[in-house]
């Protein structure tokens, strides 16, 4: 029978070598995950950690506390450092923000509706309950863009024309003129996504023009999905950032893509756009089936030029979709 010890370092009892040997394993684990998201702009398996940047946090925290619980020093100031480290940008945004607004010029909502999804009633209801001026869509594939011609009070939409089988569709209350933005890197099977598309959308009496950005970037679940993701966000970001002046633009769609990877923060660089999330842990809207938002993110966003306010952000209602829709209400410049 194993006999019980004194750690007379920490103060507290271990039998055998367990206890000692299972914490420096979770120590190890800890450093491993941390020490991935360090190099999440340069590899891909650090950017892949860095999609359950919060869930490592909250794990790092409980050890932490583990750590103080059984009087272990040593090891709860290590897990301090790894918990400032995997929790600190969960607070502090690396991205600039819109203002915010207490005026809405103009509702949009962006959905990827999954293509195999099943509950097109469901979604149905969710777009009835939004009443969005703009719907963005992604992985609008087989029936949907049926169902999409019947949803209320969005006539025209966008998308169709110019790819058949892209998956972008966009919905609109208003006339809509779409192209696919050209030279943009391959999309689609076997690494996910869809080429982009640019819409001008024609508001009645607006003086200044909308332009749209619908995407759909490949997902980085592989090493090349992960090159061909940056380097999609790369192209639309010098594209954008060439666009004329005097114009309103929005990008809007599944970005695949976390809040706090490097490659957020270039495509904010390069294009001059701003952010629409109020703060640097926004809600997840990509969300896994039977666990919801417990191992979610967020992926989709919604960015805007300068001069665009923001008068509210927030996730829709799950309708059978491996993602929430997000709505942004926007208030738009004077003239727009």
């Amino acid at each position: 029978m194993t006999e019980a010890t004194e750690d007379y370092a920490g103060g507290t009892p271990t039998i055998g070598w367990l206890p000692g040997a299972l914490a420096w394993a979770l120590l190890a684990a800890a450093a491993v995950a941390v020490g991935l998201l360090a190099f999440a702009g340069k590899s891909w398996p650090g950017d892949m950690a860095a999609f359950f940047r919060p869930q490592i946090a909250v794990a790092t925290a409980v050890l932490l506390l583990c750590a103080v619980a059984l009087r272990r020093r040593r090891l709860a100031a290590v897990f301090g450092v790894l918990l400032l480290l995997s929790g600190a940008p969960l607070f502090l945004s690396g991205v600039p923000r819109a203002p915010d607004a207490s005026h809405r010029d103009l509702r949009i909502v962006s959905a990827n509706l999954l293509y195999d999804n099943p509950d097109k009633a469901g979604f149905h209801g969710v777009v009835a309950g939004l009443s969005p001026d703009i719907l963005v869509t992604q992985e609008a594939k087989f029936g949907w863009p049926e169902v999409l011609r019947t949803l209320p009070g969005l006539p025209y939409a966008a998308g169709p024309e110019v790819s058949r089988w892209n998956g972008n569709i966009v919905l609109s209350r208003y006339p809509m003129k779409a192209q696919l933005v050209p030279d943009m890197p391959p999309s689609g099977d076997p690494i996910g996504g869809a080429q982009a598309i640019r819409v001008e959308v024609m508001r009645p009496d607006a003086v200044r023009p909308l332009v749209l950005y619908a995407i759909h970037a490949p997902t980085p679940r592989t090493a090349a999905g992960w090159r061909t993701r940056n380097l999609y966000l790369d192209t639309l970001a010098r594209r954008i950032a060439a666009e004329p002046a005097g114009i309103d633009l929005v990008m809007a769609g599944d970005w695949n893509t976390p809040v706090w990877t490097p490659a957020f923060r270039d495509f904010f660089d390069r294009s001059q756009l701003l952010a629409t999330e109020r703060s640097a842990w926004p809600a997840a809207t990509r969300v896994f089936f039977g666990l919801g938002k417990l191992l979610g993110t967020a992926v989709d966003h919604v960015a805007v030029s300068r001069g665009i306010s923001v008068a509210g952000i927030s996730t829709g209602e799950n309708f059978g979709s491996d993602h929430l829709p997000i709505v942004v209400d926007l208030d738009l410049p004077e003239g727009g």
